[in-house]
């Protein structure tokens, strides 16, 4: 989505776009802001939308940059964070280059590089990279390319207990395209990248950071289907998350 697109979608953020802090129900998020905080600290969320997790980091670090391509997103956050005197709104598209805001101790990026195009999406990646400082922290939040194969499982099977054939079933399960062996997968109907972890290690140490953690962010099977059968259990889709240092 570009940055009129997302303006268009400010005032109904919460509805349309998936809450990943709040459905974090192992508190990995708040379990690394609050590892990392100090008053003496600046902490940036890049991508931070209507302000989702500004109040987290207002509480634990003494100011916070929150950074958006939109506008109006900025405008809903900066509305519902009033009451937090230490966060300073900038809006930049993080695609292209870096300014506006300085390097931070703590950078949190929650679904920011999804881009489908290479060249954005890098662009999101380095400017990311390259706001936090050394020595300083990234927490990323990003889609699991492994979460979105064992959906299509998922669906294979469902099709499949509703009377498909096997070879059916696949078919109906299936995207058409070679779009997936690049990680891009549709999200209602938008190629959206989504990585591996190997691939995350490689993009991170290849600009200077060395990853610490690397977890499964779990979520319901509600987040896939529509009221999903009790059968469907564990494994649980899950994007990754990760905690990484700037070690150079």
């Amino acid at each position: 989505m570009h940055e009129q697109e997302w303006d268009q979608v400010a005032n109904t953020f919460e509805e349309q776009i998936f809450n990943v802090p709040a459905n974090d129900h192992r508190g990995l998020i708040n379990q690394a802001v609050e590892r990392f905080a100090s008053r003496d600290a600046v902490a940036t969320d890049l991508g931070c939308g209507v302000g989702r997790t500004l109040p987290l980091l207002a509480g634990h670090f003494g100011r916070v940059h929150a950074v958006d391509v939109s506008s109006a997103c900025l405008a809903v956050a900066e509305e519902a964070c009033r009451s937090h005197d230490n966060i300073r709104y900038v809006h930049a598209d993080l695609a292209r280059d870096r300014r506006g805001y300085p390097q931070a101790d703590l950078v949190l990026c929650i679904n920011t590089w999804l881009n489908a195009d290479p060249a954005m999406r890098m662009g999101i990646v380095r400017n990311t990279c390259q706001s936090v400082k050394r020595g300083g922290h990234l927490v990323l939040v990003v889609p699991a390319l492994g979460s979105a194969l064992l959906t299509t499982l998922r669906q294979v099977q469902l099709n499949q207990r509703m009377g498909m054939d096997p070879a059916k079933a696949e078919r109906q399960a299936l995207p058409e395209g070679p779009a997936w062996a690049h990680g891009l997968v549709p999200i209602d109907g938008v190629p959206t990248k989504h990585f591996m972890a190997e691939e995350l290690e490689a993009l991170l140490g290849e600009r200077g950071f060395v990853v610490e953690e690397v977890e499964k962010l779990e979520y319901g099977w509600d987040t896939e289907f529509t009221d999903p059968p009790a059968w469907m259990g564990a494994p649980y889709p899950w994007d990754w998350f990760l905690v990484a240092r700037r070690a150079r």
